[in-house]
């Protein structure tokens, strides 16, 4: 199986920022996001994991949703494991 353009465009794009860089902080605003903050070659980016099924999608972003005050166990789980790494 071939990867689409699409994601080799997606891979050649985020493989460039998201290399060498530090996972900050993690958050879970609702149940099909993630969002992972970022730090590296001196610069603070916010990278979005959607797996909603209307529109799914990872990518950069400078918009930020508000997070619960109870993080779900999922989010908690990956702060345990990705944070500092």
């Amino acid at each position: 199986m071939q990867i689409s353009a699409i994601t080799k465009t997606i891979i050649s794009e985020l493989k460039n920022i998201v290399i060498n860089t530090k996972v900050n902080k993690v958050w879970q605003p609702n149940k099909n996001e993630i969002i992972l903050s970022l730090y590296g070659n001196g610069n603070n980016y916010s990278l979005l994991l959607s797996s909603n099924p209307d529109n799914c999608r990872i990518n950069l972003t400078n918009y930020q949703k508000e997070n619960p005050k109870n993080a779900l166990n999922f989010c908690m789980l990956l702060r345990k494991y990705l944070v500092g790494s």
